[in-house]
């Protein structure tokens, strides 16, 4: 029998990434990466990414998390406990995100264009800035309130979400506007910006993973020289970080005279590393053991 079955062991996570778990990993995935495209194009006024974004945030997102909950139709009863429950607070800022959006992007459609309210109002453009920060960071907002998983329990870690929404939205706002010089242009300095912060924000991550309590080191670990370590530097190192900061510096140097298809393939890796990052951080979660034994301190 495996040391962990008798909790004295560092007993990794089975519910979040694993079996039916997969669906919530590429549920919040999906949820935070639309909501970051909302988010930037709304900045720019860039209402065909802002539209694009709703729907991969409702479609992909919020069809994932209800495939996820098995019985969508009991769903509800997790939206009555707001005050003690991430998860519960999560899902009415969803909602709320979704309807607002929702009229907000209704008279920039060609048949409800007489609707007594203008797309570009502030009043939609404050609220939906702020329900979209809450949105790209739910994930792993959720996650970081689980102190029985220490990897997980960091300060760093919704700030590292939030650069990760804005990263992989404007990402996907660029490949959107490839035939908008203008758009392109300013969309690019906030790709730049935004990945230095979001490489940076990997790095503390990681580095104060490796100055904190034993369990985290076993997470870092098995990230660093485990079973997750191909994950890591292939996936996040290599294509996620490696391959667009090359092609980053590359666009920055010709003043964004490139063509489209090295943008495109820097969305391609920017998907998958960022996907990958966000599986390796899942994966590794482990429960601290409740008996410390022999085995735990070596």
């Amino acid at each position: 029998m495996k040391p962990y079955l008798w909790m004295t062991d560092y007993t990794p996570q089975e519910e979040w990434v694993d079996r039916q778990g997969m669906l919530l990993w590429l549920a919040f995935f999906f949820t935070e990466m639309g909501a970051g495209l909302y988010l930037v194009s709304l900045f720019f006024g860039f209402w065909r990414g802002c539209l694009a974004g709703w729907l991969i945030s409702a479609i992909l997102g919020g069809g994932l998390h209800m495939l996820y909950l098995g019985r969508p139709e009991r769903a509800w009863r997790a939206i009555l406990r707001p005050v003690k429950s991430e998860l519960s607070r999560g899902l009415i800022i969803m909602g709320l995100f979704l309807g607002l959006g929702a009229l907000q992007l209704a008279p920039s459609l060609g048949p409800l264009s007489a609707l007594p309210w203008q797309t570009d109002m502030m009043f939609f453009k404050v609220i939906m800035t702020i329900l979209g920060f809450f949105v790209i960071t739910h994930g792993f907002m959720t996650m970081n309130v689980m102190s029985s998983i220490p990897f997980w329990n960091s300060a760093i870690l919704p700030v590292l979400s939030l650069a990760s929404g804005i990263w992989v939205g404007t990402k996907l706002g660029i490949g959107m506007a490839v035939s908008n010089k203008g758009l392109l242009m300013s969309l690019e300095p906030v790709a730049r910006w935004s990945f230095f912060a979001y490489a940076l924000l990997i790095l503390c991550y990681l580095w104060n993973a490796n100055h904190a309590t034993s369990a985290v080191k076993q997470s870092l670990s098995i990230i660093l020289r485990g079973s997750l370590a191909v994950h890591f530097y292939a996936g996040v190192v290599l294509i996620g970080l490696l391959i667009p900061l090359l092609i980053t510096l590359y666009v920055w140097g010709s003043n964004g005279a490139v063509g489209a298809g090295i943008l495109y393939l820097r969305i391609i890796c920017v998907l998958i590393g960022d996907g990958m990052l966000r599986y390796v951080i899942t994966k590794s979660g482990r429960y601290s053991p409740l008996i410390y034994s022999n085995i735990v301190q070596g």
